[in-house]
């Protein structure tokens, strides 16, 4: 995908500009121009429109919308098609400089990282929507808040807009879930999943599979951004976390119920996956 659009997980899209558009007669078409620090949203409600971005064409008809990257030349060669209508959002981004790891679909933990929360959203380019009516009730509600005099209206009018995005990324994640290299990592995951006590060896996930471990693990780390190790820790962590709270058991009790070689080595990959120690976890929560 050329010129994609990126946000940030933890920052909303900053409103610059929201609007509501027509071409009764067809006499319009898209502005030459490069925005140097605005993003550009189309949905088109009726008709058709015209975009060229960086030599690449695109007509988006009815029900469908397309990203425009800041600071990439776009321009219209053909006329919109007459009674044309359509909504535009401009917004620009703030890059925080996090690390630039990509959104992984596939199930997690119960446990929320930081880096959870510094993943990055690859905008689906161009497509069409889902729920059309769901889509134009949005962008209704985001034009009335963009126009209103509520103090608030730029954070509401930017979350607004970040949930619109996501919406359309989740559509994209859904279109994809059916790529094989996709079916391979949801069976990994449920198969790790389904061993929440113990953890499996690369032998045994390659036996369960039916492939290769280390095809499995490269595949995993590209597809979630964490190795098959780190993963595993993470669930077993979780496991320990369930222990603490339900069962009220100790730190040796737990470690020796999860397979671990001691409680001194449980306790690092416990502060490895938390960010704490398992004797400062149990002081900061309630127990049964």
């Amino acid at each position: 995908m050329k010129n994609p659009v990126k946000i940030e997980a933890h920052t909303l899209p900053l409103i610059r500009e929201v609007g509501f558009m027509y071409d009764i007669d067809g006499v319009f078409k898209h502005p030459d121009r490069v925005m140097e620090y605005l993003h550009v949203f189309i949905y088109v409600k009726k008709g058709r429109i015209h975009v060229i971005e960086d030599d690449i064409e695109y007509y988006v008809d009815k029900g469908s919308y397309l990203f425009l990257r800041k600071d990439i030349y776009h321009f219209g060669r053909e006329l919109y098609l007459p009674g044309s209508e359509w909504y535009y959002i401009h917004f620009s981004d703030k890059n925080t400089g996090a690390p630039n790891v990509e959104f992984t679909p596939f199930r997690q933990t119960s446990l929320i990282g930081e880096e959870a929360y510094q993943a990055i959203f690859t905008l689906p380019k161009y497509g069409k929507v889902t729920n059309a009516p769901w889509m134009e009730t949005k962008l209704v509600k985001l034009l009335e808040l963009y126009e209103s005099t509520n103090p608030m209206r730029p954070i509401l009018s930017s979350m607004e807009a970040h949930q619109i995005f996501l919406e359309l990324y989740m559509d994209k994640m859904q279109e994809n879930a059916n790529k094989k290299s996709h079916r391979i990592i949801a069976r990994m995951v449920k198969l790790l999943h389904e061993n929440e006590d113990q953890k499996l060896t690369g032998d045994q996930i390659a036996n369960a599979m039916g492939m290769n471990y280390s095809y499995l693990s490269s595949l995993f780390k590209n597809h979630t951004g964490k190795s098959v190790t780190q993963y595993q820790n993470e669930i077993l962590i979780e496991k320990a976390i369930q222990l603490f709270k339900k069962d009220n058991q100790n730190v040796s009790e737990v470690s020796d119920y999860l397979g671990f070689s001691n409680p001194f080595y449980f306790s690092r990959v416990f502060k490895k996956v938390t960010g704490v120690s398992p004797s400062t976890y149990l002081q900061q929560i309630y127990r049964n």
